[in-house]
């Protein structure tokens, strides 16, 4: 055992070195100001926007798409950035003469994207450039210009600017990045910007849970195998079997993720038959995230080797003669994947873009382990307790809960307190937690983690004296099944809940 922590310990060493030496990030990102400002109303013809968020920002999808007076979608002719916090969209053709729509995308340093829009009018008109030529017809005689016969011709010429234009929003559904010849309405661009991709979204979100899920079973279950079971080989094998299916969940998830990143950031599925559009989205901290989980996925599939030896009895207080327990000696590969997977979340959701991301990512690290051990191993713990039923076997449910229970109750602690410092790190006030969507998840998360937390606490308190003054009353057997079952059942909603709260909005 003491072999398999140092191979966790110096997986882990890397990541830290990597944090350690990185610059504080600035906070989240969003929308902070712009010039001209929504509903502001501008005199003079305006050559130049420029728009300000609050953490670092890319122009991602479209980007920056302007709708001008006339209802035409216009590109900016130069868009620039010094610090990627304000960026400055020029027009060679001033834009005047009614309402201006500014649409925007862009992508956090975590790699997701925001959107947004806003509106100003500029009251000065459209100037019209016009050029007067008179068409000079010679006279028969071969000398001047006759102007009897002539005419004047005054042609105006109003200069189109470079433009993109876009469909109608008439439609609700439509896409809001489609394009025809028609002209806009401010209203309809203007929404547009507030659309999110849904499909993409929904299989993001598809993504993360099953990528949360998966996480949970890899190291959950390894952490129970190695620390909690004992019990036949079958018992052995079958948590090892959900480890691996852990494994396969976090496979799918990263191809997943990776693809929807690249999708959405480039406003479209067609992405992923651009080899540059797809390292765009990948060549980032969350693409290091997604490659690490697919990697540590992908060893616990094939390198946790499903190997037992009997147990030493030497501190046990109810010995089984052959008792069984995983074998770590030739799981370095397995241990390897799970750690892996443990350190990816130190490189995506909130931890890329918030507070000092060093401390953000060893509290997300911290969390997520400790948090994974207690839900995976509570699902293990009520697994083997029905396998067991089922076979009609002993239960040993004293045994278990009492090496499961020192495991749970340092995990609970420590998940409880980095998950308070993360709190303090992505709220910028105690108002965040009812007026943001990541307090409001966070709330629905702490009320599932409490219901399992007294789930838990019943069992230690009155469960299991129960079972220690009689560890084969059946009754008592049954109770504590129940009560980890649905503990186990609130813990893997809390997974779900996680996998939202990764991608809520904290502004």
């Amino acid at each position: 055992m003491a072999r398999a922590l140092r191979v966790f310990a110096r997986a882990l060493l890397v990541p830290l070195a990597l944090f350690v030496g990185a610059s504080p990030a600035a906070a989240h990102t969003g929308f902070d100001t712009s010039s001209p400002g929504d509903g502001e109303t501008v005199a003079e013809p305006v050559h130049e926007i420029t728009v300000t968020f609050t953490g670092e920002a890319t122009p991602a999808g479209e980007g920056f798409a302007v709708l001008d007076p006339t209802g035409t979608i216009r590109t900016p002719d130069e868009v620039t950035s010094t610090d990627n916090l304000t960026w400055v969209l020029r027009f060679d053709e001033p834009l005047e003469g009614g309402d201006v729509g500014v649409r925007w995308m862009v992508a956090a340093p975590d790699a997701h994207p925001i959107n947004g829009s806003f509106s100003f009018t500029v009251t000065a008109p459209i100037e019209l450039s016009t050029e007067t030529s008179v068409p000079a017809t010679a006279d028969d005689s071969g000398g001047g210009v006759s102007s009897d016969t002539g005419s004047d011709t005054r042609e105006e010429e109003t200069t189109t600017p470079n433009t993109q234009t876009a469909a109608p929003a008439a439609v609700e559904d439509r896409d809001p990045f489609s394009t025809t010849s028609e002209p806009v309405d401010l209203e309809s661009f203007l929404s547009a910007g507030d659309a999110e991709p849904m499909a993409a979204n929904a299989i993001a979100a598809a993504a993360r849970i099953i990528s949360v899920l998966g996480a949970v079973l890899v190291i959950g279950g390894a952490a129970f195998a190695a620390f909690g079971l004992r019990g036949e080989p079958s018992d052995v094998r079958a948590v090892l079997f959900w480890v691996r299916r852990g494994g396969v969940l976090l496979l799918m998830g990263a191809v997943a993720q990776a693809a929807t990143t690249a999708a959405t950031l480039a406003s479209g599925w067609s992405a992923l038959g651009s080899p540059s559009d797809l390292s765009d989205a990948l060549w980032s901290s969350t693409g290091f995230a997604i490659a690490l989980r697919a990697l540590g996925g992908l060893a616990a599939v094939t390198k946790t080797r499903v190997e037992t030896t009997v147990a030493s009895a030497a501190d046990e207080r109810f010995v089984y003669a052959e008792d069984h327990v995983w074998d770590h000696r030739n799981a370095h590969g397995g241990l390897l994947g799970v750690a892996m997977v443990a350190v990816s979340f130190m490189f995506d959701g909130h931890t890329a873009s918030e507070g000092p991301r060093w401390l953000h990512a060893i509290a997300n690290l911290a969390h997520v382990t400790t948090a994974a051990v207690w839900a995976g191993g509570v699902a293990m713990l009520a697994l083997t307790i029905v396998r067991r039923s089922r076979d009609d076997r002993p239960v040993r449910a004293l045994q278990l809960a009492m090496r499961f229970s020192v495991i749970a109750t340092f995990s609970v602690v420590a998940a409880g307190l980095a998950g308070l410092a993360l709190s303090i790190l992505v709220l910028d006030s105690i108002s965040g937690v009812w007026t943001t969507p990541w307090g409001r998840l966070l709330v629905v998360k702490v009320v599932l983690v409490a219901a399992a937390a007294v789930g838990g606490a019943y069992n230690h308190r009155v469960v299991l004296p129960a079972l220690s003054r009689d560890h084969e009353h059946q009754p008592t057997i049954e109770r504590f099944r129940s009560v980890v079952t649905f503990e186990a059942a609130t813990l893997i909603a809390v997974a779900i809940v996680t996998a939202f709260l990764v991608a809520a909005s904290s502004a």
